[in-house]
């Protein structure tokens, strides 16, 4: 066998490898609800409107804790657009955060997960977690289909985002 007939094969190879585990390495999905405000969760009739508040007064608190950080406004404009963030004084210094868009129930075994969605300027038409994850679709009722590591209670944040130091630095002289 010639040396590009065994490099043709293993290439093919790999393709067959690649598109199994693209078609079977996908995370399992869930079912979760999303809406904009306590209102649209409401008039949705999926769930009551003391759970639709309840929930929603849970992912405003939640929120303060697990939103994306920057350190500038341009930072956080630049991820979310512009005048979709506000400065969070806090003690020692202040961060910038993203407004929370809406938010998520994932109900699971009895009980509800919430958390808060943003939507990013990349693709303003779309959900996203605190930690990046993208949400399905929604239904007019809220319906959509979430993978389901994004269904878990989402953790604190603690760092703030900061672009620039030497990559910056090695990009403006010419790298």
């Amino acid at each position: 066998m010639k040396l590009a007939d065994k490099f043709k094969l293993a290439l093919l190879g790999a393709g067959v490898l690649g598109l199994t585990f693209y078609v079977f390495g996908e995370e399992a999905e869930e079912e979760a609800l999303t809406y904009p405000s306590v209102e649209a969760c409401v008039k949705a009739g999926v769930t009551d409107e003391a759970t639709c508040k309840a929930e929603f007064t849970k992912a405003q608190n939640l929120h303060n804790q697990v939103a994306p950080r920057y350190a500038t406004s341009g930072n956080c404009y630049s991820d979310y657009g512009y005048n979709r963030c506000y400065q969070n004084r806090m003690s020692g210094g202040s961060v910038w955060l993203p407004f929370m868009m809406g938010y998520m129930l994932a109900p699971r075994g009895g009980s509800v997960f919430t958390q808060p969605l943003y939507r990013t300027s990349g693709n303003p038409n779309r959900y996203y977690t605190s930690s990046g994850g993208r949400v399905g679709a929604a239904t007019a009722n809220g319906r959509t289909k979430v993978a389901k590591s994004q269904t878990r209670q989402p953790r604190a944040r603690t760092r703030t985002v900061a672009r620039g130091g030497f990559g910056r630095r090695a990009t403006s002289a010419g790298g």
